[in-house]
């Protein structure tokens, strides 16, 4: 197959080809994730579009299985796939910012950085997620949540077009003018459609200071805290958001003291989601610190892009063994408050359990409006636990699964795609927002990618016409 594939890739393909008796395959096939130990027979570093089209050809010819690289963070162990090609897209990282159009064109191998230190000199920021060195393409074509998604919606809403390579290898740009319907499938429908390899997206006026709240709370206060937070967020107009983390090991973030760095913590931050210095930020932010009986209350100003987009990076850095899992939630009530805080106080694993307030702009946009479901609830509940010994797998995994099935009878339905685990085939449709909308996707992707040649990704199958009259 690999020699296949370097005969089909020779004339033409630019970028460099690696393969399992090269110098650097080892580096190349590592990803974020420390689980993941996947030997892709080939992988295709691309510079360009045109690099893209070729790799898309030669697979599709040759019936190889293709996984596509962005920035290597699939949780799932997306990136490659055993014996088969990774189109990686590593190189592709230009960004250009047109600051009069508040736009900005980001290749499809762009981190989350590469965006944020283009943007943040121009006073710009687009809403992207929580950890810089995610990559753009995964997290936007999932939806792309993160701290600015109250005021200004997902990354996927803030689309102004895509380039994206088909699996017959044509270019088509997709926009809502422009093959509407492909547009309508990218923004949520995940890789499934395609390769985006160009992303042009609204960029919006921050900063680049952004003012933050933070208050912290020791285990025995953390109940009481959350139950708080529970009533006042709400409350909250769309300017501000206000997050909870329940810490197994504070790390070293620029607000936290040193005496508690190490500690098992509950951290309440608000972010102001505009003018730093505007008054009304202050008050918010002291308003919002009162909250429970907090060990230790603080206000900062950070860079947004350079500084709070990276502040979660040394915790959740490359190469530990990463396990997770998400929930929505309609409320945040007593019980989940205490099934929450009981896992936290004993979990012995190191990352956090995530609170992530939503609602605001994200509901602007119609529940049909886009592939991105579930729009309608105000959390999220994100696990997301690491470790590096391998032999802690088994336990660490049961007393995740345990805390799961506690907790689920509790929740909202749907799932986050980007944050299901390679354990979670069961939640992809729930996911994809049920049997409907998930029916529909697959209609799309019988047109756009009828033989399943992306399907290395939380899958949508292809639902051709005659399967969907058949099954009637």
């Amino acid at each position: 197959m690999r020699a296949q594939l370097v005969i089909e890739l020779s004339s033409g393909f630019k970028g460099p080809l690696i393969h399992p008796d090269s110098a650097g395959y080892d580096v190349a096939r590592a990803v974020w994730n420390g689980m993941i130990d996947k030997h892709p027979g080939l992988i295709a570093r691309c510079v360009d579009t045109k690099d893209v089209v070729i790799a898309v050809n030669a697979a599709r010819r040759l019936g190889v299985a293709v996984a596509v690289r962005g920035g290597g963070h699939s949780v799932a162990g997306k990136s490659h796939v055993d014996g088969g090609l990774t189109i990686d897209l590593s190189l592709m990282r230009r960004v250009q910012v047109d600051v009069a159009q508040h736009v900005v064109h980001a290749e499809g191998g762009c981190l989350l950085k590469d965006l944020d230190e283009a943007t943040e000199p121009h006073g710009l920021a687009v809403p992207l997620g929580t950890v810089s060195e995610t990559g753009l393409g995964g997290l936007a074509l999932g939806g792309g949540a993160g701290w600015l998604t109250r005021k200004h919606g997902l990354t996927c809403d803030n689309f102004h077009s895509v380039e994206v390579v088909t699996a017959n290898g044509e270019i088509v740009e997709a926009s809502p003018e422009r093959h509407p319907s492909l547009f309508w499938a990218l923004r949520g429908g995940s890789g499934n459609f395609g390769i985006v390899t160009r992303f042009t997206l609204r960029a919006h006026r921050l900063g680049p200071p952004m003012r933050i709240g933070v208050s912290l709370y020791r285990p025995e206060d953390a109940a009481q805290a959350l139950g708080e937070y529970a009533a006042l967020a709400p409350t909250l107009p769309r300017i501000v958001g206000w997050h909870g983390a329940l810490k197994r090991h504070m790390p070293p973030l620029p607000f936290v003291p040193d005496h508690l760095v190490g500690e098992r913590l509950l951290m309440l931050f608000s972010m102001w989601l505009a003018d730093a210095g505007d008054p009304e930020s202050v008050k918010y932010a002291e308003r919002l610190c009162r909250t429970g009986n907090p060990c230790l209350t603080t206000m900062t100003v950070l860079p947004f892009g350079t500084g709070m987009q990276k502040a979660l990076d040394p915790e959740f850095a490359d190469g530990h063994r990463y396990y997770t899992k998400q929930f929505h939630l309609g409320a945040l009530s007593t019980e989940i408050v205490r099934l929450l805080v009981d896992f936290w106080a004993t979990m012995p694993m190191r990352g956090e359990a995530q609170i992530i307030q939503l609602g605001g702009a994200m509901t602007d946009v119609p529940e049909d409006g886009s592939a991105f479901a579930n729009r309608a609830v105000p959390w999220w509940l994100n696990v997301v636990l690491h470790w590096d010994d391998a032999a802690c797998d088994d336990a660490y995994f049961d007393q995740t699964r345990e805390f799961a099935v506690k907790l689920t009878p509790h929740v909202a339905p749907g799932a986050y795609i980007n944050s299901l685990n390679a354990d979670e085939a069961d939640r992809v449709v729930d996911a994809y927002g049920g049997p409907q909308k998930y029916t529909r996707l697959g209609r799309l992707k019988a047109r756009y990618d009828p033989h399943n040649l992306f399907r290395i990704n939380h899958n949508i199958e292809p639902v051709h016409l005659s399967t969907a009259a058949g099954s009637r």
